[in-house]
């Protein structure tokens, strides 16, 4: 009986079921007689997302099933359906995968990593600062968390088989998780972050507008206090057991390197096109067009017999059911708010939000409210829908809008278990971290990083004047 019932939640069928049955509790909780269209919203939204989240079908179909759905039950029209591709953030992702994808063809994401590792990487601490480091430059010109997350771990993994570590051992696990926590925080200090593009896309509506720079700036000492909280908490989890292999680490990289042999002529011309579209994204104040349009302009240039750097089969690489999913998420929050579903929201978290004065614990609310929604949501539906409910609850309350907001994503970017996020998933996938070793270092980074929440709001962010 009891192999039966393990066989049945192992199945798309419990996923099916428990899709069904999630959507039907939350559309009772948020019936309304009255309003017919936001009840079969919440009921469309509530199933779409919770079968993206048990996986019951590919996300292309379930992202094109969701649309069809609005458009079926006259929930909204196919203009505003599919409003989803005529917003610049799919297009932007899609180049981000493109300059990703050419990047790790000729290898120059790779010697960036490798080059920061062997020249910084003489002890744990310094191996951590140079996973850090190399994420910083390497999210800076490749506009997608997720590709930098794949590059990080396909060299951690490597190394950790080199040094022939035993999988899922404390040292191999703290590779791994140094790797994962340098690209993951590094690259959400950039505006491209896909979650963080999509929620200040959101947040237009309510004039809450920011550039590359902006958000870089008002982004970056979080981003700094973020890394130095969970290098700590991995210094003590696995630095004497990292120890005695950290030379051989060196080695390999240098070895690695060697391997490459000397910069190509592509390379250099793949760095080239990345920095000149990084520079279209971030110079937006100065030549005036919309910066994700620049940069996608620049990017694409790549086809073209002048820069001969993309091809054809380079676009089978792209991950387009990821684009269908950012979509249809775009059209969640688009359409949500012409039903007025973010004022229901607000109204409902309003009076728990009212009895906090204290502008430090309203945005350390926030970013715990950000880390109990991401058990329950993909973080991209999560921004998309729930960023301008967050605004204008800050607004009601009097605060700044972006300390309240940056905070929420900061809670969308934690995790305990690896299934709360798709880069997680990729870096539990390496086989060489154990999933304790993700609980324990994961749970106590999500816990003080609290403190440098307070110290944000507290300090940092009134002196910029945000």
């Amino acid at each position: 009986m009891f192999a039966k019932l393990e066989d049945i939640r192992k199945s798309s069928l419990f996923g099916w079921i428990a899709s069904l049955a999630i959507a039907l509790a939350i559309t009772f909780c948020f019936y309304d007689p009255a309003t017919p269209k936001a009840d079969l919203y919440w009921f469309g939204t509530i199933m779409g997302i919770c079968m993206f989240a048990f996986e019951v079908i590919p996300t292309f179909a379930t992202a094109i099933l969701l649309l069809m759905f609005y458009i079926v039950t006259g929930v909204a029209g196919p203009g505003m359906a599919f409003v989803g591709w005529t917003k610049p953030i799919p297009w932007m992702c899609m180049c981000g995968m493109l300059i990703g994808i050419l990047m790790d063809k000729c290898n120059i994401s790779t010697r960036i990593a490798l080059l920061t590792i062997s020249r910084i990487g003489k002890t744990p601490i310094r191996l951590y600062i140079s996973f850090y480091l190399a994420g910083m430059v390497l999210g800076a010109i490749i506009p997608d968390t997720l590709t930098v997350v794949i590059i990080f771990m396909t060299i951690a993994s490597t190394i950790c088989k080199k040094l022939q570590l035993p999988p899922v051992s404390r040292a191999s696990s703290t590779i791994i998780l140094g790797a994962f926590i340098g690209a993951q925080v590094a690259c959400a200090t950039y505006l491209p972050d896909n979650v963080g593009i999509i929620a200040m896309e959101m947040v237009k509506e309510i004039g809450i507008t920011t550039s590359w720079l902006q958000y870089f700036w008002e982004n970056l000492p979080f981003s700094v206090m973020h890394a130095l909280v969970a290098f700590t908490i991995l210094h003590f989890f696995g630095s004497k057991y990292l120890a005695e292999h950290i030379n051989n680490a060196r080695v390999y990289a240098e070895e690695e390197l060697k391997a490459l042999g000397p910069v190509s002529n592509a390379e250099y011309r793949t760095l080239g096109l990345a920095v000149m579209a990084l520079i279209a994204f971030m110079t937006e104040p100065f030549h005036g067009i919309p910066g994700y349009y620049a940069f996608c302009s620049v990017v694409l240039l790549g086809f073209t017999p002048c820069v001969g750097l993309l091809t054809k089969d380079d676009l089978r690489k792209i991950d387009f059911p990821i684009l269908f999913f950012i979509a249809a998420c775009m059209a969640i929050g688009i359409i949500g708010m012409e039903l007025d579903i973010p004022s229901k929201v607000v109204a409902g978290i309003m009076p728990i939000m009212q009895s906090v004065e204290n502008s430090s614990i309203i945005a350390i609310a926030s970013y715990y409210f950000g880390f109990v929604v991401n058990m329950l949501l993909p973080p991209v539906a999560a921004a998309t829908t729930l960023s301008l409910p967050i605004a204008e609850i800050a607004t009601n309350l009097g605060e700044p809008v972006k300390p309240v907001l940056y905070s929420f994503l900061y809670g969308l970017n934690q995790f305990v278990l690896p299934y709360e996020l798709g880069q997680a998933l990729v870096m539990f996938a390496t086989g060489y971290v154990h999933i304790k070793h993700i609980i324990i270092v994961m749970g106590l980074r999500t816990i003080f990083v609290m403190f440098a929440i307070g110290i944000m709001s507290t300090f940092v962010w009134p002196l910029m004047g945000i």
